[in-house]
């Protein structure tokens, strides 16, 4: 999968097909989706090249900020997409970041079992009472499970989803492995996760896009007890590359959780 991936992201097959399926689906075929995916293009087949710096440690890995920053990636990815976004981070005297990987074949469940052994190590290892948690797409749902589902709330100080499908979405029916069937919209996984009740201490942030192809904002309910954070121009992968969703991440990890859902357009 992770080679099909970087295929189809340096060739262009996405995002191209993607964004103009859905551009010709709503009518809009102008100048401004073109440029939203030429953007998405140039991030993703970046990042795909950029794919062997996931065998190293990110940057900011040896800070000394507020709490640990865990990052988890999404589908067929690894952590390395989280190099721009972690710099940034880092820059801002946040961390030390650092990456979880885990098997996206498998199920949600599995991987945020994992997390939660993986933040147990880090907060014994740092000292910390606990941590910061950042998900892109599916490693938004996983982090969801984790402080919902499987003990994480409370040891997750802030967790913030990047174009994360807590409200399925269909591209994923076209995946392989469970995510293929947990992630599709109305699956017995989001439908569970969609009646827990939401976390008591960790304060979600969810941030979508309407341009995003692969997760369509517009298309996403908000998360009971979470605040939302709605672009207009940005796609799947550039979340990651934006400055200012780095911005609006940076605003959040440095300042007491509100516990106020909200929504804020962007």
């Amino acid at each position: 999968m992770a080679a099909v991936s970087q295929a189809m992201m340096v060739t262009g097959l996405y995002p191209l097909v993607p964004h103009a399926v859905r551009a010709i689906a709503k009518g809009d075929a102008g100048v401004r989706p073109l440029r939203a995916a030429l953007t998405e293009w140039g991030i993703s087949a970046a990042l795909s090249v950029a794919r062997p710096a996931g065998f190293f440690q990110l940057p900011g890995w040896k800070n000394r900020g507020p709490r640990p920053v865990i990052v988890l990636h999404g589908y067929a990815m690894n952590r390395a997409n989280f190099v721009p976004l972690a710099y940034r981070l880092a820059r801002a005297g946040l961390g030390p970041i650092m990456g979880f990987e885990y098997w996206t074949l498998g199920r949600t469940a599995a991987a945020a079992r994992q997390l939660g052994w993986f933040v147990d190590q880090v907060r014994a290892a740092t000292g910390a009472e606990d941590v910061d948690v950042i998900g892109h797409s599916m490693g938004g749902v996983v982090a969801r499970y984790y402080v919902t589902l499987a003990g994480g709330d409370g040891h997750v100080r802030r967790l913030i989803t990047l174009g994360s499908p807590h409200g399925g979405t269909d591209v994923s029916g076209l995946g392989v492995g469970h995510p293929g069937r947990e992630l599709v919209i109305g699956s017995k996984l989001l439908t569970r996760l969609t009646a827990a009740p939401p976390p008591s201490r960790t304060q979600i942030t969810t941030i979508w896009s309407r341009a995003d192809a692969l997760v369509p904002g517009g298309r996403q309910k908000p998360l009971a007890g979470a605040e939302t954070i709605l672009y207009d121009d940005l796609g799947h992968v550039a979340l990651l590359g934006s400055r200012r969703v780095a911005r609006d991440i940076i605003e959040r990890l440095t300042t007491e959780p509100a516990h106020q859902p909200r929504s804020t357009p962007r």
